[in-house]
């Protein structure tokens, strides 16, 4: 945890202070006066990296600005490192440049206190801040955690975990209570509660003979940012992924430097000029390479600028504007394309109008998330009122079943006897079919409304791993297929996604993606594109984090901005 964050100019002036804990005044003085006001200042540099500067007891990292004229610094007991003090101080810098650097810069010029009329720019900052500040917190409690195992999406796919540390002669080690909010049956939260939701306590081999233990539920759940009831039809909707990180991935002030815009080469065509596909022959390159380095996959690129070069040849230039406002319409509008789903991503809509149980199958490759995700979606589809049964069909991976049963246990917490694991143990191929329509008998019986079928992680390229997929959809006639992918992966995404999608058998494909780990790739975004271009398969949802809530919808005006831009 920080001491504090503090912006301030190099003279001394504080533009804004968070404190969480009480720090003398002599640590920021002293890096202001070694660093800032000595004979030796540095200069500041817009383009400059996060430096450290030790004093006492405490670290500080911090990074000086050139337009506004500001440093911006994070201290720390030098005893306790933080891992994301660099980041936080750069997340820092992007905000607050955007939000008040323009009012600052005016206010200066005018001979006026900085932030002079800018108090709602600074309280939007304040919140920005503490907002981020509370993701990076809750990241490396979870990375640190020891009595669980870890909710991201690669180590929970792994299938790790940690068993409870024992004390006092094998009894688990009790940790103070806290107060939380309860989750109603409605699948909102009553403000207020006592009711206890941090499970991370206590051991629940009661139903396991593996040491297993619960992650704090409380810590899995954000019912501020996942998304709310809709006031007409009551279903409760995830949030847009507009909403919840456009303000961040925009927030630094671009640098529109010519040579940089990905239509900065169109400047040179001014003046009533028609232009020939001979003009923009080597020029479009630099904007199918832009393409490339945001993960869009070279065949994936190609068709898009191809889209342009459409749009362009033959187009007389009036002015610089117009000519780019041509491109760029035309390359929103291929991405708008491939991106707007031809078929209904109203996944409620269509659980409530089939029979139940409404079945959903879950499949990728090794370590993208798949467990997590459906996890994810477990505990959307209980905020909406259904009744849901978790299946084990992933037999070969050892510990797969027990971390789906560590999500189970956590998830019934907040919906009691609305939720339960079915699972068969471990073996081979054949197991998993007679899981699966033993456990779609089950749910007959017991009234569940949806069936949620984890399967086992697999090669795309492997012909012999992927054979099984077949006669899996067979067997189970999931009502949808959803794919997990990663946005982390790049251009393969293109091949796994073609690879999975013609892994069922005859007449049966992917229904929906579910891009996982968007909130590590700033803005290469282009596994998103790659994926639907190549199958024509619409995303479902988007994975932003490590909780339960860290679901969103994709906005297709935002995607086409990020790559744009």
């Amino acid at each position: 945890m920080i001491d504090q964050f503090v912006i301030f100019t190099p003279s001394g002036l504080v533009l804004y202070r968070h404190a969480p804990r009480k720090i003398p005044d002599s640590v920021i003085n002293s890096l202001i006066s070694n660093v800032f006001i000595s004979d030796n200042a540095r200069s500041l540099d817009d383009d400059a990296q996060v430096d450290t500067y030790n004093t006492g007891n405490s670290t500080i990292k911090y990074k000086s600005v050139n337009n506004p004229n500001i440093v911006v610094a994070t201290v720390y007991p030098s005893l306790t490192p933080l891992k994301y003090s660099e980041e936080l101080v750069d997340v820092g810098v992007k905000l607050f440049v955007e939000l008040l650097g323009d009012g600052i810069v005016e206010n200066i010029g005018n001979q006026k206190h900085p932030l002079y009329q800018l108090e709602e720019e600074r309280v939007k900052f304040d919140r920005y801040l503490k907002s981020k500040l509370s993701d990076f917190e809750l990241q490396s409690q979870n990375s640190n955690a020891e009595s669980s195992p870890s909710l991201g999406d690669k180590e929970l796919d792994s299938g790790a975990s940690t068993p409870n540390k024992k004390t006092n002669g094998g009894k688990s080690t009790s940790k103070n209570t806290k107060k939380f909010r309860k989750w109603g049956a409605d699948g909102m939260v009553e403000e207020d509660s006592d009711f206890q939701l941090d499970f991370s306590s206590g051991d629940i081999q009661q139903n396991s003979n593996s040491a297993q233990t619960e992650s704090s539920l409380a810590s899995q759940i954000d019912t501020e940012n996942y998304g709310n009831k809709d006031s007409k039809t009551g279903a409760f909707l995830v949030k847009d992924l507009n909403d919840e990180i456009e303000a961040i991935l925009n927030s630094s002030k671009k640098k529109q430097q010519e040579t940089k815009e990905p239509f900065g080469f169109l400047k040179k065509f001014t003046g009533g000029k028609t232009i020939t596909s001979e003009d923009i022959k080597s020029t479009l390159s630099e904007l199918q390479n832009h393409l490339i380095r945001k993960n869009v996959a070279p065949e994936v690129a190609q068709h898009l600028t191809h889209n342009v070069e459409k749009a362009l040849v033959g187009s007389k230039t009036k002015n610089w504007t117009s000519i780019q406002q041509t491109a760029k319409e035309a390359l929103a509008n291929a991405l708008t394309k491939i991106l707007t789903p031809g078929t209904s991503v109203n996944l409620l809509q269509d659980i409530r109008a089939n029979k139940k149980p409404y079945v959903i199958s879950v499949v990728g490759v090794n370590g993208v998330g798949k467990s997590t995700n459906l996890s994810k979606l477990a505990f959307w589809l209980l905020q909406n009122d259904f009744k849901v049964l978790i299946v084990a069909c992933d037999t070969f991976r050892s510990g797969a079943v027990e971390q789906l049963r560590v999500h189970v246990n956590n998830l019934k917490r907040s919906n009691e006897d609305q939720i339960e694991l079915f699972e068969g143990g471990y073996g081979g191929s054949d197991l998993v079919a007679k899981i699966a329509k033993n456990a779609i008998e089950y749910a007959k019986k017991q009234e569940f409304d949806i069936i949620l079928m984890d399967t086992a992680g697999r090669r795309h390229n492997d012909a012999r791993l992927m054979a099984p997929l077949a006669s899996f959809a067979k067997a189970a006639n999931p009502n949808k297929i959803i794919m997990v992918g990663e946005a982390l992966v790049g251009t393969d995404s293109v091949q796994q996604a073609k690879n999975f999608n013609n892994a069922f058998g005859a007449g049966r494909t992917l229904d929906f993606f579910i891009i996982s780990k968007c909130d590590t790739v700033g803005d290469l975004i282009g596994t998103m594109v790659n994926m639907v271009y190549a199958t024509n398969i619409p995303i479902l949802f988007v994975g932003v984090g490590q909780t339960y809530t860290d679901l969103r919808t994709l906005s297709v005006e935002w995607a086409v901005n990020i790559l744009m831009s």
